[in-house]
C-alpha cells in the first residue's frame, strides 16, 4: 500500500511549481478569486504569505521524490478557520488528492484551536463544490456572492472521508 502524501509549509521555493499549474486567466480565477492578478508573479504570493496569521501548506508526495501535489492556505482567526487558494497539480487531478489536502489542513485547523471553517468556490467551479460538499461543508447562502458561494463545516466532527 503506498504512504499518503503528507502536509509541509510551502517554501518560497514551491512557488514557481505552483504559478506553473494555472495557465492562464481563467485557471486564475478558479484558484484564487478575485485576490490575484494575471499573470502570477511570486510577489503576489509572497504578499499573501505576509498576511498575519496566515499560513500556506502544500501537499508533498513521501520521499524519495517528495513531489509537490497542491497547495492550500490556512488563517485561523477567534475559533474560526479559513481556507483559501487550493489547488491541486493538473497532471494529479481526478485522484482524490484535494480531499487528502483538506483533511489535513483541517486538521492543522483543529490543532490551531478551530471549532469551524469556511471556504469560498467561485462559481462555475463544480469539480472543487463536489469535491468540498462530500467533505461535509454545507453552502451557506448568508455568504454568497455574485461570484461565489461560501461554504463552512463545523469541525466538532472529523470531516468525511467521501
Amino acid at each position: 500500500m503506498p504512504v499518503p502524501p503528507s502536509l509541509r509549509r510551502r517554501g518560497t521555493s514551491d512557488i514557481d511549481t505552483l504559478i506553473s499549474w494555472i495557465p492562464d486567466e481563467a485557471a486564475l480565477l478558479m484558484f484564487t478569486g478575485r485576490r490575484m492578478e494575471w499573470p502570477p508573479t511570486e510577489r503576489q504570493f509572497a504578499e499573501l504569505a505576509d498576511i498575519p496569521g496566515l499560513t500556506a501548506w502544500v501537499l508533498e508526495s513521501q520521499p524519495p521524490s517528495g513531489q509537490v501535489l497542491g497547495q492550500a492556505e490556512l488563517y485561523v482567526h477567534e475559533g474560526h478557520a479559513h481556507i483559501a487558494r487550493v489547488i491541486i497539480d493538473p497532471r494529479f487531478r481526478g485522484r482524490g488528492l484535494s480531499r487528502q489536502l483538506i483533511r489535513l489542513v483541517l486538521d492543522r485547523a483543529r490543532a490551531e484551536g478551530a471549532g469551524s471553517a469556511g471556504l469560498r468556490v467561485v462559481k462555475g467551479n463544480t469539480i472543487a463544490l463536489r469535491a468540498y460538499l462530500r467533505l461535509g461543508f454545507v453552502i451557506d447562502p448568508r455568504g454568497e456572492t455574485a461570484d461565489a458561494l461560501m461554504l463552512e463545516l463545523d469541525l466538532g466532527q472529523p470531516a468525511a472521508t467521501g
